[in-house]
């Protein structure tokens, strides 16, 4: 078994990780497995959202825009009860900004939660963005989640040391510890 995946990880790498013998760097990220660590049963899922910005010169203005709106950020993802990380990610070069999370459930119900109680702060952060969806993001929630799942890099999953156990279930644990 070990022999036949390294067989596998060392064809990819020598073709780029492409299985028509495409050099590297053709392989695009349509061409990547689905996902590359979500194990069987596991409830956390994970948003790896790409946020391109119309110019690297705006990266200051948006991180000043979020820091101006972290607090009520903070506190709508704690009212949501299934977020277990968030964190926003510039890109080296100030081109891009990730928003990296990890959350129980579905993307789809996650991502309309977003459009409630982050309506404003996403906002703000997709108007510095190159190709956003329709805005106010209240008014375009299909907009939004289309938009998302575009943007999104479903390919680098999170592991998980608790894949079982949600937010609620480790914070009901907490309270009787």
């Amino acid at each position: 078994m070990h022999q036949a995946l390294q067989s596998q990880v060392s064809e990819s790498m020598r073709t780029g990780g492409s299985s028509d013998g495409a050099t590297p760097g053709d392989a695009s990220q349509r061409d990547w497995p689905d996902s590359l660590s979500l194990a069987p049963g596991q409830v956390q899922q994970g948003l790896n959202l790409c946020l391109r910005l119309r110019s690297p010169a705006q990266m200051p203005a948006l991180l000043t825009a979020i820091a101006l709106q972290q607090e009520a950020i903070n506190q709508a993802l704690a009212s949501l009860h299934y977020v277990h990380f968030a964190r926003f990610l510039p890109a080296n070069d100030g081109s891009a900004l990730w928003v990296i999370t990890v959350f129980d459930g579905d993307l789809q119900s996650y991502l309309m939660d977003f459009v409630k109680v982050l309506g404003e702060p996403f906002n703000a952060m997709l108007s510095f963005v190159h190709d956003a969806p329709r805005l106010p993001v209240q008014s375009y929630p299909r907009d939004f989640c289309e938009w998302v799942h575009r943007n999104n890099t479903v390919q680098a999953q999170p592991w998980s040391a608790y894949k079982e156990l949600t937010v609620i279930d480790i914070q009901s644990v907490l309270r009787y510890a």
